[in-house]
């Protein structure tokens, strides 16, 4: 038999039940002031500030230049060709991307109805997913430079002859967008394969004794049903545009120069301005902490009505399916 607590132990134990809530959402709290409030506050105030070397510490802009930050990526963005151009790969290799997001969810669709392939794509899919991107990078830069490069000697080339698909300037763009295309083919797989497994039965059933094909059922049942993922989907992918990196990080490293110039993204050209190994050579990364605040202000200004206007066009086509 269940023994009752006295009303000294209730108070006791609700107490003791208060303390740790209140512990538990403090720390959540304490984190979320430090780590996304404080981080942002002094990310906009570090848009507004120089780094002075000599004295070692940032210092604010005063007077007429108090935007010079934002005035520096404009006229990098708009005045310098080389950038423009990293601003126009960016842009590509987010198409490519784009582009993998309806074949993302065709591959899915085959995986989920256990399509003839399905257990291939499933293998060849799940690999990206689940091995580190830096893995998968490396083990893709070695196939490419050694792994190729051996079995085109294995059938009869000369090895001066076999081309540099990473490093020749000509040629390493092509293979950055077919590396590109390869990762962001899985998309989300297993969030696709779940909000698939969620579709009733009943449903597939009527469109089977309506003679729906497989095509028809995946546009007129799957696509409606998963339509709010889709339009999460697109709401990244729509801002994506302007900071697009790639793979340049994870198969070029941080070293300035180590990326063939034709490959360079506009996303990439920004981490090098913070992390960039400048060895000594081309100043203190410190020096560009402002600009390259000031640019992901700039971003994610322009970025606020895309995402608006993204979010407002498909609540126009949202076919309000629920299940």
């Amino acid at each position: 038999m269940r023994k009752k607590l006295s009303a000294a132990s209730r108070t006791t134990h609700e107490r003791n039940a208060q303390i740790f809530c209140i512990s538990l959402l403090a720390f959540m709290l304490a984190q979320w002031l430090v780590f996304y409030v404080y981080a942002n506050i002094n990310n906009i105030l570090l848009a507004f500030q120089r780094f002075d070397v000599a004295a070692g510490q940032y210092e604010f802009y005063e007077g007429s230049r108090m935007f010079e930050n934002f005035g520096r990526f404009f006229k990098e963005l708009f005045a310098d060709p080389k950038v423009s151009k990293y601003f126009v790969n960016g842009m590509i290799m987010h198409l490519v991307t784009l582009a993998c997001l309806p074949l993302s969810i065709m591959f899915a669709f085959v995986i989920y109805k256990k399509l003839p392939l399905g257990g291939f794509f499933k293998v060849m899919l799940y690999l990206p997913t689940i091995l580190s991107s830096m893995v998968v990078a490396l083990f893709f830069r070695y196939f490419v430079e050694y792994g190729c490069e051996g079995m085109y000697m294995a059938l009869g080339g000369a090895k001066e002859n076999y081309p540099l698909f990473i490093t020749d300037n000509t040629r390493a763009f092509g293979t950055m967008l077919l590396y590109s295309f390869y990762t962001g083919l899985p998309g989300s797989l297993l969030l696709n394969l779940g909000t698939m497994s969620r579709i009733p039965d009943d449903l597939i059933e009527v469109g089977k004794l309506e003679g729906f094909s497989l095509w028809q059922e995946f546009i007129y049942l799957t696509v409606p049903m998963m339509f709010p993922v889709l339009q999460i989907y697109c709401l990244g992918l729509f801002t994506g545009f302007f900071n697009a990196q790639g793979p340049l990080f994870a198969i070029y490293g941080n070293r300035l120069g180590a990326a063939p110039e034709n490959t360079v993204t506009f996303g990439y050209y920004m981490t090098l301005q913070v992390i960039g190994d400048v060895g000594g050579n081309a100043g203190d990364n410190r020096l560009n902490y402002g600009f390259t605040t000031a640019a992901n202000l700039t971003i994610g200004l322009v970025s606020i009505p895309i995402i608006w206007g993204t979010k407002k066009l498909f609540d126009r086509f949202d076919p309000e399916a629920e299940f």
